[in-house]
């Protein structure tokens, strides 16, 4: 039951409201008061199980996690609004706000998790999801016995990397972990594929009968976006409670895929005649 936030491009003082907006969600989020009232969990508080971020700009790839309350944290927050104000440049923001019904958490436990596979996908990712942990291992021929101490990443990691592995494309891989699924998931991914292209990956799906009989949960689960020339936006609709516009919402299965050009990187051998 986390909270997503992703932009991209060049306008730093919308991303900086977005950023705001994000973190007011976080700290009272009315979608999840109500859907939380309906559920009979009042002793819930509001994604108090850490927050991170990963941060790309055309020289540098930066990721942040922190499995304390974003309020045990404010100088990191403030320190990630001075980057991006800092920027001059196109830059791409991925960051999660955690709350958890029942696992381990930890630093090492917390996004965004770095895998690859050995077909040469690398990716950081995201996610936000409720599944059946014993019915993906007995799918991905994993012990359950030996799993439940690790992290639900780890996984869906296999899950994923399993159809990559097949040569599925990637949104066969990121559904396919759809069999053991309990309720709905957000995924956002960072991805460098097997040909050298730099993505981003977005993509929601939930149980369209729950969608259709659970109000409470169709507005919790939904992600919402807004896209214009100086900046793109994805992410939880709580946002839209603290900053205002005319979003659009991600129909259930949708799949976003954005380009990530602007990475600077330049080929080096012996014979390379290189000065800093």
């Amino acid at each position: 039951m986390c909270r997503i936030l992703y932009l991209k491009w060049t306008n730093t003082k919308k991303a900086i409201d977005y950023i705001d907006a994000f973190f007011d969600a976080w700290f009272n989020d009315p979608h999840l008061n109500t859907w939380l009232l309906n559920k009979a969990w009042k002793d819930k508080n509001q994604h108090i199980h850490g927050w991170w971020y990963l941060f790309v700009t055309p020289d540098n790839i930066e990721t942040y996690l922190n499995w304390n309350a974003f309020f045990q944290d404010k100088i990191w927050i403030e320190n990630l609004k001075q980057k991006i104000n800092s920027q001059t440049s196109e830059f791409m923001l991925m960051a999660e706000l955690r709350l958890t019904d029942s696992w381990y958490i930890s630093a090492f436990n917390s996004h965004p998790f770095s895998f690859s596979t050995r077909n040469w996908f690398e990716w950081l990712f995201f996610y936000n999801w409720v599944f059946d942990h014993n019915k993906l291992c007995l799918e991905e021929g994993i012990d359950y016995c030996n799993f439940y101490k690790k992290n639900s990443t780890t996984l869906l990691w296999h899950s994923i990397s399993n159809q990559l592995e097949k040569w599925k494309t990637i949104f066969e891989a990121i559904n396919h972990p759809k069999i053991a699924l309990k309720t709905g998931y957000n995924i956002m991914m960072f991805l460098n594929d097997n040909l050298w292209n730099y993505k981003a990956i977005i993509h929601n799906y939930a149980n369209p009968e729950l969608l259709k009989n659970d109000e409470f949960y169709k507005t919790y689960i939904s992600l919402i976006k807004k896209e214009e020339k100086d900046m793109c936006f994805v992410g939880s609709n709580a946002i839209s409670c603290y900053k205002k516009d005319d979003y659009k919402y991600m129909e259930n299965s949708e799949f976003l895929e954005f380009p990530i050009n602007f990475i600077k990187e330049f080929y080096v051998d012996s014979n390379t005649d290189f000065k800093l």
